[in-house]
């Protein structure tokens, strides 16, 4: 998997980004309590360490292997079907009075089923 000591600092730094420009935001925000157009600016700032994990992921994906490639390529496939499956199935509940499913609680299905994607595509090709 993702395992090398370059992929490690660059993933580490990235998410190091993310945590403090989340707090920065928060601390800004509260301190200036900006409206409009200033406070969307603000709170999206966090996404550019989201960007710079998102190309460290991307960055070790590259350096894999071919086998450990297909590996990750079927965790992802499961990981991307079964968020599908369960999103689109939540929203016809949705109609039956289940609450409304936000998409800050999709990453948390996504990051799950990608987990038990990698655990059954290991123990596949073993």
């Amino acid at each position: 998997m993702f395992r090398s000591k370059q992929y490690l600092i660059e993933l580490g730094s990235a998410l190091a980004l993310y945590a403090a420009l989340l707090v920065g935001t928060a601390v800004i925000e509260r301190a200036i309590e900006p409206t409009g157009a200033l406070k969307l600016a603000i709170n999206l700032t966090p996404m550019l360490g989201a960007f710079a994990a998102a190309w460290a992921i991307l960055r070790g994906l590259w350096r894999m292997d071919e086998m450990q490639k297909r590996i990750q390529f079927d965790a992802i496939a499961i990981s991307f079907l079964g968020t599908a499956l369960i999103t689109f199935g939540w929203g016809f509940a949705e109609g039956t009075g289940l609450p409304h499913l936000r998409a800050f609680q999709v990453w948390p299905i996504m990051g799950t089923l990608w987990g038990l994607g990698l655990f059954v595509a290991q123990r596949r090709y073993r």
